[in-house]
């Protein structure tokens, strides 16, 4: 072969060596980029599954519209919320979810799609289709989604069931209430009952005075008119926790079979008393006289809502104190608590009366029948003694209230 087509064979065999070098350079190049870009695929994957998993585990609602308010997704919450499935929001607008709600969410999404700015912390109360009947006290709040580009292409929606919290509010706001009124009401029921003394006082030493014999009637009425009067003032120091307390261990079983027999004399024969008094009920720290005056207070008031007979059912037990009831009394703690149910087939209570029953002076007796003391002196001494007491009813359905009070620490026996 001549040397000159040698020459060109090696120059043709050269190139080929650099190109195939070049080809498998780009093959390294392409393949990795590839995995690069199976990689940044995996790891936004991952990134997807994870905000998926994120925004279902969220206990609050989350919903994103698009620009015609119809839903792109929801999450767990919200589909709980609207008692339908995930799949079935997405393209739908809220008047085929719900409603009823529908013309509320619409205004706020309407909103910021106008503005471009986020609409926070709006209440309402409704009752969701996940569950009819119940209303809710709930929170929301609306955002615009928009791109890098400040574009805004959705509108975020986030709702949080706050009824726990409206009723938390709610018995803070009470409570302080009945605090305000119960010092007034101490202090008042201190100095008069000083006036009170003075009276009663001067009438026996008036009783003693025989140039009064022909006023004795009369001044043996200002002596039982004070005596009742001190009564009332009782009430109204222990219903603002300013009367002397003498708590001791006692068994609110022993107790309460004292009432009983004093409530036998007591009501009219038309009422059936029935007492049950369970032998598990737990010892606990009180005074028993003001015990006594509980279950009396609330034994009257229960034949009083029985004017033409009944069934007044007194029970006791033992109660290991929910967590759920601990969340929404938070002065409670946790541990075993003696239980005192007074129940009656009365007439019962409307929403109205029950949310007024254990204010002072409260009371729908006809005048002369009732200071509206008896179930404020009630709270005041179950407060007063580390308690709580709650109430049940609806109109023709009978009352329940339960009285729970801390059981003694074992240790406390030793």
């Amino acid at each position: 072969m001549p040397n000159g087509n040698i020459h060109a064979l090696v120059l043709v065999v050269a190139a080929l060596v650099v190109t195939a070098a070049i080809l498998a350079w780009f093959a390294r190049q392409i393949m990795r980029q590839a995995r690069a870009l199976k990689a940044e695929a995996n790891q936004k994957a991952r990134l997807a599954a994870l905000l998926s998993a994120t925004l279902d585990c969220a206990p609050v609602g989350l919903a994103f519209f698009d620009r015609q308010f119809r839903f792109l997704r929801v999450n767990r919450k919200l589909a709980e919320i609207n008692g339908r499935r995930i799949e079935d929001h997405v393209g739908e607008t809220m008047w085929e979810i719900d409603p009823t709600l529908a013309g509320f969410i619409e205004t706020h999404l309407r909103r910021v799609l106008t503005t471009g700015e986020p609409v926070m912390n709006v209440e309402f109360d409704a009752a969701t289709p996940g569950n009819p009947g119940d209303m809710h006290n709930w929170l929301s709040s609306f955002f615009p989604i928009e791109t890098d580009g400040r574009e805004l292409f959705g509108i975020g929606l986030v709702v949080t069931d706050v009824t726990e919290i409206k009723l938390l509010e709610e018995q803070l706001v009470q409570a302080q209430k009945m605090e305000a009124v119960g010092r007034l009401a101490g202090g008042v029921a201190h100095d008069f009952n000083n006036l009170l003394t003075v009276i009663s006082s001067y009438a026996e030493l008036i009783l003693f005075d025989p140039e009064m014999s022909k006023g004795r009637e009369e001044i043996e009425e200002i002596r039982g008119a004070t005596a009742r009067a001190a009564k009332l003032t009782r009430q109204l120091l222990a219903f603002s926790r300013r009367q002397a307390m003498e708590p001791r261990i006692v068994n609110p079983n022993d107790v309460l079979r004292g009432v009983e027999a004093l409530l036998r004399r007591l009501i009219d024969g038309n009422i059936d008393v029935i007492a049950d008094f369970s032998p598990d009920t737990p010892l606990i720290r009180v005074d028993p006289g003001q015990l006594e005056q509980v279950a009396m207070n609330l034994a009257i008031n229960a034949a009083d809502a029985m004017p033409d007979g009944g069934t007044l059912r007194i029970t006791t037990s033992s109660c290991a104190m929910p967590d759920e009831f601990l969340r929404k009394h938070a002065d409670l703690k946790p541990g075993i608590y003696a239980t005192i149910n007074v129940r009656d087939t009365g007439h019962g209570m409307d929403t109205e009366t029950l949310s007024q029953i254990f204010e002072p002076f409260f009371t729908t007796k006809e005048p002369g029948r009732g200071t509206g003391l008896g179930l404020s002196t009630v709270y005041g001494i179950v407060k007063q003694s580390d308690g709580h007491v709650s109430v049940e009813s609806a109109p023709g359905q009978g009352t329940l209230f339960t009285v729970y009070l801390p059981a003694v620490d074992v240790a406390e026996l030793v």
